[in-house]
């Protein structure tokens, strides 16, 4: 056990430092095919997975936070439960793959993730970030 918690810490500690080093939200990408949307996509997807509101905070754009809070508050929470129901149905699952779409306009990244539970349950999801216009900042779209 205490090798598991040795490995695991630095584990921890870069997931950390890379929350931390880059915003969630307005964050800059050299184009839509940069590797920086599918790091983004995983730490949405475990955020609504783990029901880490905080995480999931730090993708809504400041615009958002002021009085379409509520509002915005409600449409995360569906999101993110309509996400934990079709993983608990799954059950145990495997992603099969996780990769940028090139057929979208190029103001827009889309992460395409396929998984299945290895049985008759296969899923297709995705995220999408838009470009902020006029800028290279980039958003999640909620």
């Amino acid at each position: 056990m205490f090798k598991k918690v040795i490995i695991s810490l630095p584990l921890l500690f870069s997931c950390a430092h890379a929350f931390a080093a880059e915003p969630n939200v307005e964050f800059n990408a050299k184009n839509n095919q940069a590797d920086i949307f599918i790091e983004k996509c995983q730490l949405w997807r475990n955020a609504m997975r783990d029901d880490n509101k905080e995480v999931m905070w730090s993708f809504v754009e400041e615009k958002y936070k002021g009085t379409l809070k509520p509002k915005m508050a409600k449409k995360m929470e569906k999101v993110a439960s309509s996400h934990r129901q079709a993983l608990d149905e799954a059950g145990v699952y495997i992603k099969r793959a996780e990769y940028l779409s090139t057929e979208v306009p190029k103001e827009v990244a889309q992460v395409f993730i396929k998984w299945g539970n290895g049985k008759k349950m296969n899923f297709s999801d995705s995220c999408v970030f838009e470009l902020l216009p006029g800028t290279t900042k980039w958003v999640l779209d909620i």
